[in-house]
C-alpha cells in the first residue's frame, strides 16, 4: 500500500510537471494561436481568462500595454515549487490597463508569482477596484505562496496590492512583496486584511515604495490613504520600505492613514524604513509607524520618520480591539513630526478595551521637534488611557521654541529613567499630570522620575548632534543610515551616560544602532539612537550576541526570513569554541560558496549576510561545521 500510495505521488507532481506550460502574449498575435510559443502568442487578455492553469508561465510581451482585466479561481493550481508565473517576456516591462477594473483579481487560489509588470487603472476616481487583488472565504484553511516581485501598480480606487479574506481564522500564508511600487491609489497603497486577528501568516514586504495615494473623500470606513497597511498578521516583516504623500483626501473623522502601520497583529518587525510627509484631511493621524489596535510582541526600529502631519511612532488602542501588550521601539529617529493637530513625535492612545495598552518599551530613539503654525507638538505624548507598563529609557528629547517636552496626563502610566531634555528658544516645558515642571530637576523632585534605586538619572544637556542639517529625505529606504544630523560629536556629554538596560532590567537590547554600529558586548551605552564610541564594531562585522552558554545546544542554525527572496541573515550558534565553517550547497551537493570560516567562541552569532541576488531559484543547504559537528538547514531561494 505504501508503495502504491508512493508511485501514485510521483505521477501526480510528474504529471503536473509535464504539463506546465509558459504561454506567450503579444499584439502582434491572435487569440486562435495556440500561445504556447513567442512565435504564436496569442494576442490580449481573453484567453487567459477562459482557461484554467496548473503551474504554467504566463508572458506578456515588453513594452506594450494590454486592455482588460485578468480573473483566476481555484480551478488555477500553482505550487511553491511550481507556481503560476504571471510576467514579461522581451525588452522592459509589459503594461495592464485595466480601466474601472481590478488589474488582476485571484479568488480563493494562491500558489501565484506576479512580476516585472506594470498594472494600472483608469484612476482612483472613476476605476473601482485593485491593482492586484487576492482573496479567499474558504474556511478553516491558510492558502499558501504568492510572490509580487518588481510590480507598479496605480490609479485605483481602492488598493494598489491587497491581500483580504473573510471567513474568521482562514488566511494566506507564506506572501512575499518585494521591489514593487504602489502610488496614485485612493485606500492604500499595500493593503492586509482578514475578519479575524492573526489569520495571515509570514508575510514579507520589503524594498517597496508607497506614496500619492490620496484618500478618498467621501468614503465612510475609518481611514483612506495609508501607505502600507498590514491587519490580521501572525508573523511579518516590513522593511526597507518608503512611505511619502499619502493621505490628504482622507474624510472620516472616526480614524486616519498612516504611512506604515500594523493592527491586530502579532510578531510584527518593522525596520530600515522611511516613512515622511504624511498627510490626513482631518485632525486624525497622518503619521509615520503605528501600532495600532490589537498588535502584540512587535518592534519597530531603525526607522527614519520625518515631516509627517501626525505623529512619528504612534502606540493606539482602537476600541473593540482585543489585547495590546509587548511593544517595543528602539534606535528610531524622529524629525519634526506632528506638523499637524495635536500629535507627538512619539504618541500613544488607547481606549479601555482590553486593558488598554500595556508593556512598552521605549529606548534609545532620537527626537528633534520645532514648533508648528498648523499644530501644537510634543515630544513625547499620552493623549488617553489607559496605559500601563510604560518603560521610557536612553532617549533624547530635543525640542525647540516651546515645543513640550514631555506630556503625559496620566502619571501611573510610565516611567522616565536614563533620557535627555533639551529645549531650546523657550522655556523647558514638562507637563505631568496637572502640573507643569520647568526644569529636569523640579520634574524629578517632585515626582520621583528620572531615578534609579533611588539614585538620580536623565541629563538636561545639549545633545551636541554631528550636523544642524535637517529634512534630509532619502529616494531609497536602503540609505537612511547616510543621515549624518543625529550622530553625536565626540564632546556630547551624552556619550557613555545612558543606562545598560540589559544588567538593570533585563532588556534584551538588540545587536546594533540605528546606523548599524554594533553593540554587542557593550557595558557603557550612549543616550539616543547613537551608539558608536571608541573601540566600537561597525555594523559589517559579525556580531557575537551574548549569550548564557550553558543554555546552548552543540551546535544550532537559523536563517530569517526563508524562503529567500532578496536576502536572509543567518544567526548561528555553538556551545564550544574551536575553527568552523558556514557553506552553502544547491540541492546537487555541490559547494555555492562559504560564507564563514575561522576561529570562532563559544556563543550565538548573528549578522551573516545570505544575498540571494546572484542565485538561481530553488533549494539549497546551510551546512554549519564546528568541533566535528555538522548541522543542516535547507532554504528555498524564490526570487
Amino acid at each position: 500500500m505504501k508503495f502504491a500510495f508512493t508511485t501514485l505521488l510521483c505521477c501526480i507532481v510528474s504529471n503536473l510537471t509535464l504539463h506546465a506550460t509558459t504561454y506567450y502574449v503579444s499584439l502582434s498575435g491572435s487569440n486562435s494561436n495556440t500561445g504556447t510559443s513567442a512565435t504564436k502568442p496569442w494576442k490580449s487578455i481573453a484567453n487567459i481568462n477562459s482557461k484554467n492553469f496548473k503551474g504554467d508561465t504566463i508572458l506578456f510581451q515588453g513594452g506594450s500595454t494590454y486592455g482588460g482585466s485578468m480573473y483566476f479561481t481555484s480551478s488555477d493550481v500553482g505550487t511553491a515549487s511550481k507556481p503560476i508565473v504571471i510576467s514579461s517576456y522581451g525588452s522592459g516591462k509589459a503594461t495592464i490597463n485595466s480601466g474601472t477594473s481590478n488589474g488582476i483579481y485571484i479568488y480563493n487560489a494562491a500558489g501565484f508569482k506576479i512580476k516585472n509588470l506594470t498594472i494600472n487603472g483608469s484612476g482612483r476616481t472613476t476605476n473601482t477596484g485593485s491593482g492586484i487583488f487576492f482573496y479567499m472565504d474558504k474556511s478553516a484553511t491558510h492558502l499558501p505562496y504568492i510572490r509580487i516581485e518588481s510590480v507598479e501598480t496605480y490609479g485605483y480606487h481602492d488598493y494598489g496590492i491587497c491581500v483580504g479574506s473573510w471567513n474568521y481564522s482562514s488566511g494566506y500564508s507564506d506572501v512575499s512583496i518585494t521591489r514593487s511600487n504602489a502610488h496614485g491609489n485612493g485606500s492604500a497603497g499595500i493593503f492586509f486584511y482578514a475578519q479575524s486577528s492573526y489569520a495571515h501568516k509570514n508575510i514579507y514586504i520589503g524594498y517597496s515604495k508607497v506614496y500619492n495615494n490620496s484618500g478618498i473623500a467621501d468614503q465612510k470606513y475609518s481611514n483612506s490613504g495609508n501607505g502600507i497597511k498590514l491587519g490580521s498578521a501572525d508573523g511579518a516583516v516590513i522593511e526597507y520600505c518608503t512611505a511619502y504623500n499619502n493621505g490628504w483626501l482622507h474624510s472620516n473623522a472616526d480614524g486616519g492613514p498612516m504611512g506604515i502601520w500594523a493592527y491586530q497583529s502579532n510578531n510584527v518587525l518593522i525596520q530600515y524604513n522611511e516613512s515622511h510627509h504624511n498627510k490626513t484631511g482631518t485632525n486624525k493621524d497622518g503619521g509615520g509607524f503605528d501600532f495600532d489596535g490589537a498588535c502584540t510582541n512587535s518592534t519597530m526600529q531603525y526607522n527614519y520618520s520625518h515631516d509627517n502631519y501626525g505623529g512619528g511612532y504612534v502606540i493606539a488602542q482602537f476600541s473593540g480591539a482585543l489585547l495590546m501588550k509587548n511593544i517595543t521601539i528602539r534606535y528610531n529617529i524622529s524629525e519634526n513630526d506632528g506638523r499637524k493637530n495635536d500629535y507627538g513625535a512619539i504618541h500613544m492612545w488607547s481606549s479601555s478595551t482590553s486593558g488598554g495598552v500595556q508593556t512598552v518599551n521605549i529606548y534609545n530613539n532620537t527626537v528633534y521637534i520645532t514648533p508648528s503654525l498648523n499644530a501644537v507638538p510634543k515630544g513625547f505624548y499620552i493623549r488617553g488611557g489607559p496605559i500601563s507598563g510604560v518603560k521610557v529609557r536612553n532617549n533624547i528629547f530635543q525640542t525647540t521654541g516651546a515645543v513640550q517636552v514631555v506630556n503625559v496626563p496620566f502619571p501611573s502610566s510610565s516611567t522616565f529613567q536614563g533620557n535627555d531634555y533639551w529645549s531650546t528658544g523657550s522655556m523647558f516645558k514638562i507637563l505631568w499630570g496637572s502640573s507643569s515642571y520647568s526644569s529636569l530637576n523640579s520634574w524629578r523632585t517632585s515626582t520621583g522620575q528620572e531615578k534609579v534605586n533611588g539614585i538620580a538619572s536623565g541629563l538636561q544637556l545639549d545633545p551636541q548632534f554631528s550636523e544642524t542639517t535637517t529634512g534630509v529625505t532619502f529616494s531609497d529606504a536602503s540609505q537612511i543610515t547616510q543621515l549624518k544630523r543625529y550622530k553625536l560629536k565626540s564632546t556630547s556629554g551624552l556619550i557613555n551616560k545612558g543606562l545598560n538596560l540589559t544588567s538593570l532590567f533585563g532588556i534584551n537590547v538588540g545587536t546594533k544602532d540605528f546606523w548599524g554600529n554594533s553593540i554587542v558586548n557593550k557595558t557603557t551605552f550612549n543616550m539616543g539612537a547613537y551608539q558608536l564610541t571608541t573601540g566600537a564594531k561597525t555594523g559589517n562585522d559579525l556580531e557575537l550576541v551574548q549569550t548564557d552558554k550553558s543554555d546552548l545546544t552543540p551546535a544550532t542554525i537559523h536563517i530569517f526570513p526563508n524562503p529567500v527572496t532578496v536576502n536572509s541573515t543567518i544567526r548561528f550558534a555553538s556551545s564550544v569554541s574551536g575553527k568552523a565553517a558556514v557553506q552553502l550547497y544547491n540541492i546537487e551537493g555541490k559547494l555555492v560558496s562559504t560564507l564563514f570560516s575561522g576561529e570562532m567562541q563559544a556563543g550565538e552569532y548573528s549578522n551573516l549576510p545570505l544575498d540571494a541576488g546572484k542565485l538561481v531559484n530553488g533549494e539549497y543547504f546551510i551546512v554549519f561545521s564546528n568541533d566535528g559537528k555538522v548541522v543542516t538547514q535547507k532554504i528555498i531561494v524564490a526570487r
